[in-house]
């Protein structure tokens, strides 16, 4: 039997990367990447704001 589950429409937030606005111009970032923990390091997520080129990496 089949579920309904087929029917309704995907979450929107669980589509969209991790959203972060701009320390310079308040726009909105874009996830470029998440580089994972290694050792003693911890998880990094770097972002870029394609408004003024700016780039921020933050611990996940």
């Amino acid at each position: 039997m089949a579920s309904d589950d087929a029917n309704v429409p995907p979450n929107p937030a669980d589509q969209n990367p991790a959203v972060r606005r701009c320390e310079k111009c308040n726009a909105a970032m874009k996830q470029l990447a998440e580089l994972p923990a290694l050792s003693i390091r911890a998880a990094i997520k770097v972002f870029r704001c394609y408004v003024c080129n700016h780039v921020v990496a933050d611990r996940a």
